[in-house]
């Protein structure tokens, strides 16, 4: 089994996602291309979140912090729980910053404390 950069795993995740419909790709400011969930991606997503933080015993948002603080393990699992975390957090954001509520969210993530103060 040959191994892969993290890079390489992370568009291995995107290209399954994409052949799965969980997101489309959309044209934004200045012609770049941004990657958004689809309805039922979103709630896929929030049971595949669900999965993984039982099955890996760890929570996502944990999963996050280590993987910005450069701690977390090379693992296609815990990399995908935590393009999950981002991508579906960062959703929420934009869709409830357009007025729209989605109820309650299966994970979120907090702002930079450096934000905040």
């Amino acid at each position: 089994m040959e191994l892969k950069s993290k890079e390489e795993m992370r568009n291995e995740i995107l290209q399954s996602w994409l052949r799965s419909a969980w997101v489309y790709p959309v044209r934004g400011p200045e012609n770049r291309l941004f990657l958004r969930l689809t309805p039922g991606g979103r709630l896929k997503m929030r049971k595949k979140i669900g999965e993984l933080e039982s099955t890996l015993e760890v929570k996502g948002e944990e999963l996050v912090r280590q993987e910005q603080e450069g701690n977390m393990p090379l693992d296609r699992d815990r990399l995908e729980l935590v393009m999950m975390v981002q991508a579906y957090t960062s959703e929420r954001r934009l869709i409830e910053s357009q007025g729209l509520s989605l109820g309650t969210p299966v994970v979120s993530l907090e702002e930079d404390e450096e934000e905040e103060d």
